[in-house]
């Protein structure tokens, strides 16, 4: 049996490699050195090449230790003593600091990133390792900063005096062991799969967007469908071809998919499988919202410089999906046989008590489910808008009364209402005949202080907190009590009715205007028109909205005697 032996070179001189060439022909085994020969000379050439370039190994360490070297001793150099003031910014600081970390966030840092690594030399593909670095030097120095102002250690440290918690990546050798090339350490693969940055992308999601739990929801589904059907990879190794096979998937799905707690459990092959063959499936509309999920989480992987921009457009950018209809033919609104007949239902006209709210009987009961179906009626504003009020968002000024809404979810008030838009920040008048109605004084008496909320009958549910749902709950069964149910005619499409009837009503373009605002409508115009337009004056509104009737709602035998734009609820 003929074997193949060749000698090693450099400082292995002396070795060799013995190899069996599985033959005892003489031709086939010189065929087969030969072979084995220009095998190992291209292996050498690439363990050549591979020697040369670990030698030219940017030694991010010794940049990054620098680098915070630097930050502690300008921080400390002719700084005035550091106060509790100083602290509270510090602390400030340092959650900035942290969030950029793990949000892979280098905007705030891509100033020194820039830097250096053109005082390095350091390669393109060692950038993100060294911007991880000096974000992490970042949050050091803070955390250095904050302890020299409770006294616990020196501004500066030297490779002898470093602090006992900094930064592994950062830490100076030690004297016992300098002189001694360091272990090899393995590196991160460069590239993170989906999976590894959705904790990170929710976290941007839920501090920077300031995404609702629901929404976030939402986006996890879409997320995990996403891996259950394209693989848990590398975000750069996913083509157009694995999105296109997602939105194909999701048009399989059953509508009802997610309607169980047991779907977030099993395959979306076994749920499209066993879904019967006339199932009703997602609509376009539907499979278009996990597609802007998706687009979204490959944003954040582009972000944090694991997908160029090219890669991102071309796995998101124009995928196809049913023309939807348009925006007009989408609104249902109320007809007025429809509104009359609501109106003249127990609720309004007597009901039989609290839990038999659609039999006839003698109670008529002011709470939620009286007063926010002709809140919505006569305003048009959106459901959650108005079931999170409190007595502080009732104001009157200009010597009219008003209805304040404005997000309070992380404005320290209290509640947790979230608006659609900035546009849906807003003061609007409230109508003349909430105010006959009695409101103010449902008002007084139910929310006598500024945090009382108006309908504490509607309790916050869901990590949301929204009150909205009970209502929705709600009205869905009470309309079919009363004969008045009609798919897609529900408490939103008071708004539609509103926003119809206005503009048949108004003249001119001041109150267009006054329309838009009164429904949060994104101000139009030039950006700064839009930019200084602070809406228009409350009583021109009032005027406006006072035009707003419906001759078929005759509620007037509810009126409240005595009841006028007085101060009632003041």
């Amino acid at each position: 049996m003929y074997r193949y032996r060749r000698r090693l070179p450099g400082e292995t001189r002396g070795r060799e490699v013995v190899v069996s060439l599985c033959t005892r022909a003489f031709r086939e085994a010189e065929h087969r050195a030969a072979l084995l020969d220009r095998e190992f000379d291209r292996a050498l050439a690439r363990a050549r090449v591979d020697v040369a370039q670990a030698g030219k190994k940017t030694d991010l360490n010794a940049i990054l230790r620098g680098y915070l070297r630097g930050i502690l001793e300008g921080d400390g150099a002719g700084r005035p003593p550091l106060s509790m003031t100083s602290l509270r910014v510090l602390e400030h600081q340092l959650a900035k600091a942290r969030e950029a970390l793990a949000n892979r966030d280098f905007g705030p840092v891509v100033g020194d990133l820039n830097r250096l690594a053109a005082l390095h030399g350091v390669p393109a593909e060692d950038r993100f390792g060294l911007g991880i670095g000096v974000l992490e030097a970042r949050v050091h120095a803070h955390q250095a900063a904050i302890r020299q102002v409770i006294g616990d250690m020196p501004a500066v440290f030297t490779e002898r005096d470093e602090p006992a918690n900094a930064p592994a990546g950062l830490r100076p050798p030690s004297p016992s062991t300098e002189g001694v090339a360091p272990a090899p350490t393995p590196e991160p693969s460069p590239v993170p799969t989906a999976s590894a940055l959705v904790e990170p992308f929710f976290v941007r999601r839920e501090t920077i967007d300031r995404l609702s739990h629901h929404d976030m929801s939402q986006e996890r589904t879409t997320l995990r469908l996403f891996m259950d059907v394209c693989g848990d990879k590398p975000v750069n190794a996913y083509g157009r071809g694995d999105v296109t096979r997602f939105l194909d998937m999701l048009r399989q799905l059953p509508k009802t998919y997610g309607k169980s707690t047991k779907d977030r459990d099993r395959r979306a092959a076994d749920i499209i499988a066993a879904a019967p063959a006339d199932a009703p499936r997602l609509t376009d509309k539907t499979v278009k919202r996990h597609h802007t999920a998706l687009t979204q989480f490959l944003r954040f992987a582009v972000d944090g410089g694991h997908l160029t921009v090219a890669q991102h457009t071309e796995l998101t950018a124009k995928h196809r999906f049913r023309e939807e209809q348009k925006a007009r033919d989408q609104r249902d609104t109320w007809t007025p046989e429809e509104l009359r007949t609501l109106f003249r239902s127990p609720v309004w006209t007597g009901c039989a008590g609290p839990n038999r709210r659609s039999e006839p009987g003698s109670h008529i009961i002011r709470d939620a489910r009286f007063w926010l179906p002709i809140l919505a009626l006569y305003h048009g504003a959106r459901l959650e808008e108005f079931a999170d009020l409190y007595r502080r968002d009732v104001w009157h000024d200009e010597g009219t009364w008003a209805l304040r809404l404005v997000e309070t979810k992380d404005n320290g008030e209290a509640g947790d209402r979230s608006l659609k838009s900035e546009a849906a920040t807003r003061v609007i008048p409230l109508h003349a005949e909430l105010i006959r109605l009695g409101f103010l004084a449902y008002v007084a008496k139910t929310a006598p202080n500024p945090n009382d909320p108006l309908f504490p009958d509607l309790a916050p549910q869901g990590k949301d907190c929204k009150r909205g749902p009970r209502i929705t709950r709600w009205f869905v069964e009470y309309r079919r009590a009363i004969k008045v149910f009609r798919p897609g005619v529900a408490m939103h499409a008071f708004r539609h009715n509103a926003i119809t009837r206005l503009r048949d009503t108004i003249t001119d373009h001041q109150q267009e205007r006054h329309v838009d605002f009164l429904m949060g409508h994104a101000r139009q115009g030039s950006e700064g028109a839009v930019r200084y337009d602070k809406g228009p004056g409350l009583k021109a509104v009032a005027a406006t909205l006072a035009l707003l009737s419906y001759p078929e709602v005759d509620l007037s035998g509810l009126h409240v005697a005595g009841e006028s734009d007085d101060r009632r609820a003041a």
